[in-house]
C-alpha cells in the first residue's frame, strides 16, 4: 500500500492537495493529512508514509525541522518540500537534508506530478534495494516466508495494476508462488473473535504468542489434510490467510471440511472462538485481491449473523423478546421487576433486534449496540428514577469495552451483562414488584364496578398494561381480567343474598351491563346460574 501524507498550516491549501489531486491515478492508495510538524511527526512515526509532502514555513516546527526529526527517528521514506518563498537559502537546505525535490508555490499540478512520481520510484527501488539486502544479510530461507507475507500482504490489500506486473510475477515465482497465477484457488480468512478482548489484559508479547500458536496448528493441520499447494500467512488486520490450491474446480467449497476441522481444533485446544469466511476462484493478479474481498465480506458476515445457537421464542406479536427489546420503557420494566432468568431470556431477542439495524460491519454493531445501550439508561433514569450516572459521565468507557468485542455473540453477551448491573442497580433503589400489584389490587376492589380496563389501571400504577399483566400472573397466578371478574362475582355472590336486587341489577352493579354475559361467568365460577344459586340459600345474606 503506498501512503503519503501532506503537511500544511493553510486548511484551504492542505485540503486542496488532499481532495483535488487523483492520487489513486497516480498510484497513491492512502492519503494522510497534518495540520503542523508537531501533529507530522507523530503521524509519520506511527503510519511510516512512503512520502511526505511539507510545507517549510509552519509555526511551532517549521519543515525543516520536521525533517531533522523524522531523520533522527530513522523515518526512511522520501519528503518534498513546499515553498511560498523562493530563496535558495531554504532549498540549500533542503536538499542538505536528502529531500527528493523542492516546488515554489503556487503549486503547478504537472510538477506535482513529476515530483511524486520520481519520489515514490526512488522510494520502491530503495525499499528492494533494502530488502535485497535483508535477504543477504538474513540469509535466504530465514527471510522467504516474511518475503511471501509481505508480497501477498500488498497483492491481496490494493486492486491491480498493470505497471508492475511482470516484477511481481517474477517475484512470486522466485518464492514458489506462481501456482497462484492460474490456478483454481480457495481463499479462506480465518479470525480470532474479540482478540481485543482477548489480549485487553496481557501485554502486546501474550497477543503475540496467541496469534502465533494459531498459525502453528492451522499449519499443521492444513499440511497434514490438504494434498495441493497452499500458503498460510498473517493480514495486517491479525487475520491468518489460506491459499488453497483446488484440484477440482467444480468444488462449490474450497477445502471445506478441512477449514472447519482446523477452526474447531484450533478453538479446543486454546479454548477460543474463530470464524471463517471462504472465496472461491480463478487466480491470477487481478482476481487476488477480488477474493480477498470476498472472503472477508463473509467473515463479517458470519460476525454478524450470530451463532443462532439461543433463539429468541415465539409469542404474541408485542410480547416477543426483539419487541420488548425495540422498547426502551418495556425494557426498563424487566429490568426493574423481572428476575435474571427473564431479562437473559428477553435478551435472546437480541439477533432478531439487531436484524432491524440492518449493519454491515462490526464496526457499526458495535456503534449501535453502544447506542442502543444509552438509550435504555436513559430511559431508565426517566421512567424508573435510576440514580446511577456513571455511564453518562464517563461513556467512553462503556464504548472502549464494547470495541473490543466483534461478533453478534460477544456483543449480546456483554450487553447482557450490562442490563444485569443495571438492573441489580434499579431494583436496589424502587420497591418491589408486589407493591404495584397491591396498589392495582386496591383500586380494582374499589372500582370494580366501572368499566374498568389493563390500560387503565397501568396508567394508575405507572407500568405498561403488558407489564401489569404479567406481574399480576406472577403474585395472583391470575390475569388482570380473571382477577378482575373473580373480584366482580364474589361481590355478586354477596349481593345474591339481598332480595331487594333482581339478578340483571346486581349484574349493573358489580359491571356487567349484559346480563347474559354476566350470568354465563357466574355459572362458570359457581357452577349454577346466579338465580339457581340464590335459590339455593348459599348467599351469605338469607
Amino acid at each position: 500500500m503506498v501512503r503519503i501524507l501532506i503537511v500544511d498550516d493553510e486548511r484551504e491549501i492542505r485540503n486542496g492537495l488532499v481532495k483535488q489531486i487523483p492520487w489513486s491515478d497516480w498510484g497513491v492508495d492512502e492519503v494522510l493529512d497534518a495540520d503542523d510538524g508537531d501533529t507530522a511527526l507523530e503521524l509519520a512515526l506511527a503510519r511510516r508514509p512512503d512520502l511526505i509532502v511539507t510545507d517549510i514555513r509552519m509555526p511551532r516546527m517549521t519543515g525543516l525541522k520536521l525533517i531533522e526529526a523524522l531523520s533522527r527517528e530513522r523515518y526512511d521514506g522520501s519528503t518534498i518540500v513546499v515553498s511560498g518563498f523562493d530563496d535558495f537559502h531554504y532549498a540549500k537546505e533542503a536538499f542538505k537534508l536528502g529531500v527528493s525535490d523542492y516546488l515554489l508555490k503556487p503549486l503547478d499540478k504537472h510538477d506535482l506530478f513529476k515530483a511524486v512520481t520520481v519520489a515514490l520510484q526512488r522510494q520502491r527501488e530503495k525499499n528492494e534495494s533494502e530488502l535485497n539486502r535483508r535477504l543477504m544479510r538474513q540469509g535466504y530461507e530465514s527471510a522467504v516466508p516474511k518475503i511471501r507475507e509481505e508480497l501477498l500482504r500488498q497483492l491481496l490489500g490494493r486492486p491491480y495494476r498493470e505497471e508492475p506486473a511482470v516484477r511481481t510475477e517474477h517475484k512470486l515465482e522466485q518464492l514458489d508462488l506462481a501456482w497462484l497465477l492460474d490456478a483454481q484457488l480457495g481463499l479462506a480468512v480465518i479470525g480470532i473473535d474479540s482478540l481485543k478482548a482477548l489480549t485487553a489484559r496481557p501485554s502486546m508479547t501474550d497477543k503475540e504468542a496467541l496469534l502465533a500458536e494459531v498459525g502453528r496448528i492451522l499449519s499443521q493441520t492444513i499440511a497434514a489434510r490438504h494434498p495441493g499447494r497452499h500458503v498460510l500467512f498473517r493480514s495486517e488486520q491479525d487475520d491468518w490467510i489460506a491459499i488453497l490450491e483446488q484440484a477440482d474446480a467444480d468444488m462449490t467449497e474450497p477445502g471445506a471440511e478441512l477449514l472447519e476441522e482446523a477452526r474447531e481444533q484450533v478453538g479446543q485446544t486454546l479454548d477460543i472462538r474463530l470464524n471463517l469466511g471462504v472465496a472461491i476462484g480463478r487466480g491470477g493478479l487481478q482476481q487476488l485481491s477480488d477474493l480477498y474481498r470476498s472472503a472477508m465480506e463473509s467473515l463479517v458476515s458470519r460476525r454478524l449473523q450470530g451463532s443462532g445457537a439461543e433463539e429468541a421464542p415465539e409469542g404474541e406479536l408485542g410480547d416477543r423478546p426483539e419487541y420488548l427489546l425495540a422498547s426502551p420503557r418495556e425494557l426498563v420494566e424487566i429490568l426493574k421487576y423481572g428476575t435474571e432468568r427473564e431479562i437473559r431470556e428477553t435478551m435472546a431477542g437480541f439477533s432478531k433486534l439487531v436484524k432491524t439495524w440492518e449493519v454491515k460491519h462490526p464496526k457499526d454493531l458495535q456503534q449501535r449496540t453502544f447506542e442502543w445501550l444509552l438509550d435504555v439508561f436513559r430511559t431508565a433514569q426517566k421512567t424508573a428514577g435510576w440514580k446511577e450516572s456513571s455511564w453518562e459521565k464517563h461513556p467512553i468507557a462503556l464504548w472502549e469495552h464494547l470495541e473490543r468485542f466483534d461478533t453478534l455473540e460477544s456483543l449480546r453477551q456483554q450487553a447482557t451483562e450490562q442490563l444485569l448491573k443495571a438492573a441489580e442497580s434499579i431494583k436496589a433503589q424502587s420497591g418491589s414488584r408486589s407493591q404495584i400489584v397491591d396498589e392495582a389490587q386496591r383500586i380494582i376492589h374499589e372500582r370494580y364496578q366501572e368499566n374498568l380496563t389493563l390500560q387503565m389501571v397501568a396508567e394508575r400504577v405507572h407500568v405498561t398494561p403488558v407489564w401489569l399483566s404479567k406481574l399480576f400472573k406472577k403474585e395472583t397466578d391470575m390475569n388482570f381480567l380473571e382477577y378482575l371478574t373473580d373480584v366482580r362475582l364474589k361481590n355478586a355472590a354477596d349481593r345474591l343474598g339481598d332480595l331487594r336486587y333482581k339478578v340483571y341489577q346486581i349484574s349493573y352493579m358489580v359491571g356487567y351491563q349484559d346480563p347474559v354475559h354476566f350470568a354465563k361467568l357466574f355459572k362458570r365460577a359457581y357452577g349454577c346460574t346466579p338465580q339457581e344459586y340464590r335459590n339455593s340459600g348459599s348467599s351469605r345474606h338469607e
